[in-house]
């Protein structure tokens, strides 16, 4: 994925799109902190989901929820603002472009749970998410199945 100032990049996984941050107007005076900005829909992208659950977790020694908010009428979460650091434990980090792994979760009534591994977050770069839910089809004889969307380590 190659992200640049004022560019946005495309994905298949959900729709992901990086952008620089300056250009959703968002303050970046501290440069440390990097963003994600969600939005939930139905499958298709048809419809927006208002009240969807979404949570970001912190992979410490196990997941460590550190953000949950809820969608707007619209299907979009407020901004969410995360701190970006330099881990120099891990070998493959390079200290000019650094990053902090996220997860989320995406939970809706009647709808199958999503959930999303290994979200890089860059220092002054906001990463969109377009999450499509799968209802739960109401003779489903085990509805608590969660969709899973693995995103794999890229080494920079």
């Amino acid at each position: 994925m190659t992200t640049k100032n004022n560019t946005q990049a495309q994905e298949s996984t959900d729709s992901i799109v990086v952008s620089d941050a300056s250009a959703n107007n968002i303050d970046m005076n501290d440069g440390e902190n990097g963003y994600i900005k969600i939005r939930v829909v139905t499958e298709l992208g048809k419809y927006p989901l208002s009240g969807a659950r979404v949570t970001v977790y912190a992979s410490l020694e196990e997941l460590v929820p550190v953000e949950i908010t809820t969608t707007d009428s619209m299907g979009y979460a407020p901004v969410i603002s995360l701190p970006v650091s330099y881990n120099p434990g891990i070998s493959t980090m390079d200290p000019v472009y650094y990053y902090t792994t996220y997860h989320l979760s995406v939970n809706f009534s009647f709808y199958y749970p999503t959930a999303i591994h290994n979200i890089q977050v860059f220092p002054g770069i906001t990463t969109e998410f377009n999450v499509n839910m799968t209802p739960v089809p109401s003779i489903e004889p085990n509805p608590y199945r969660e969709v899973e969307i693995l995103i794999p380590d890229i080494e920079l």
